[in-house]
């Protein structure tokens, strides 16, 4: 199958400098079997390093103030990158400073029984995830209770929101309104995600692309989508949409080379998430939901 030549697909390969000068973990070359999509090509995960003014004080004092559902201030004098999404809270679209700089992806399970997606290479089981709820506001608000990381295809976690911090989550996306329900990302469609890497824009800005591949990703149990977009270092986890309102999967890889040159963008389906969650999917209106 051949990728559209497309500004963003360029903008994609741009991705990959960013993404082996800051990713948290170098590129990989996937073999050239014959069972695998995207043989031959250079695959980066799409996650930053925890910024270094997180500090283990700092941790210390955002799982206390969790204890009690509230979030703490980051420092006065911190230089971090201004975010771009309408919405706060613990959401789709939330950006992840802890374990790993990434991005949330969808709500599952039900109210008051909620948790949160991202992908499973940034974070592994047992970890405490803290993310900036709002601006200028941290919020540790769970502990990852699965983690999947088997590349393209079969790359996710979920993270169990404390009981304490269920009053802030909204699954309502932070930039506009869904997911509605799950979807299925066939080619041709037209996807969007927004995550707090910064090829374009700042965190959070929504960036739009076509789909050019679904099926099997890297492993037997895999369901990959991949499209024709742009995305960088922090995108990682990020919950893609289709421009219809229903969740289409989450971002995880950059993939250039191989069988889709110069490059696209690569995640996992909403199906396999759902298999992996054990829980259903929490939706919304397709409608902005500003409330926290």
């Amino acid at each position: 199958m051949k990728i559209r030549n497309s500004f963003l697909a360029v903008a994609a390969v741009a991705g990959l400098f960013l993404t082996a000068s800051t990713a948290h973990s170098l590129p990989m070359t996937i073999g050239s079997g014959a069972a695998s999509p995207f043989a031959g090509a250079t695959v980066s995960e799409l996650k930053k390093p925890t910024p270094s003014w997180y500090t283990a004080e700092l941790h210390e004092k955002a799982v206390a103030a969790a204890a009690n559902g509230e979030g703490v201030a980051i420092p006065d004098g911190v230089d971090y990158p201004t975010s771009a999404l309408s919405f706060t809270g613990i959401r789709p679209g939330a950006w992840i400073i802890s374990p790993a700089g990434c991005t949330t992806n969808f709500v599952f399970g039900s109210e008051g029984k909620y948790s949160i997606g991202t992908a499973g290479h940034c974070v592994e089981r047992g970890d405490e995830v803290t993310i900036v709820a709002a601006p200028g506001l941290l919020m540790t608000i769970g502990k990852a209770s699965k983690s999947v990381d088997n590349g393209i295809g079969d790359d996710f976690a979920l993270i169990d929101i404390y009981p304490e911090m269920q009053q802030h989550v909204n699954p309502s996306m932070a930039y506009f309104g869904g997911p509605t329900a799950a979807g299925s990302p066939q080619i041709g469609d037209i996807v969007e995600h927004a995550g707090h890497g910064l090829v374009l824009g700042t965190g959070g800005t929504p960036r739009a692309g076509v789909t050019v591949y679904r099926g099997p990703g890297e492993e037997r149990r895999s369901d990959a989508f991949a499209w024709d977009g742009a995305a960088s270092p922090g995108d990682s986890g990020s919950p893609v949409r289709l421009l219809t309102g229903e969740a289409a999967g989450d971002l995880t890889h950059l993939v250039v080379g191989g069988p889709y040159v110069p490059g696209v963008i690569a995640g996992t389906s909403i199906e396999r998430m759902l298999q992996i969650s054990g829980k259903p999917l929490a939706t919304a209106p397709n409608t902005p939901d500003p409330s926290s």
